[in-house]
């Protein structure tokens, strides 16, 4: 029963790890990490809509107009790894927002944004 209660006592608090880990990261870490992502310098690099969640912090990196979703895994803000980036534009305003010519492919144009 011991090991039972012992169990879950440590599942607890690691489960509070990636949110103790997004109070405890600065915003200068995470851009260091998503700079070094998104091949580009940290003061280029904005973040927003920070989340933690059990294991990593989530949040948004945004360089000029492009903005991307990303990731760090975190163990209780003491060790964070780099930045995990989605493709490019990843996060956009409006979906239904038309595309360039030279961005147009058939799925694009098949869906109307071109």
């Amino acid at each position: 029963m011991k090991r039972f209660a012992v169990a879950g006592l440590v599942a607890v608090l690691l489960s509070g790890c990636g949110t103790l880990g997004n109070m405890v990261t600065q915003d200068q870490t995470l851009q260091r990490r998503a700079a070094f992502a998104l091949n580009t310098t940290p003061d280029k690099v904005t973040i927003s809509n920070r989340e933690g969640d059990v294991d990593s912090i989530h949040f948004v990196a945004t360089v000029g107009k492009e903005s991307r979703q990303c990731y760090v895994a975190s163990v209780a803000g003491a060790i964070t790894s780099d930045a995990v980036c989605s493709g490019t534009n990843s996060v956009n305003s409006s979906s239904n927002a038309p595309v360039s010519k030279a961005q147009c492919n058939p799925l694009l144009h098949a869906a109307g944004r071109c």
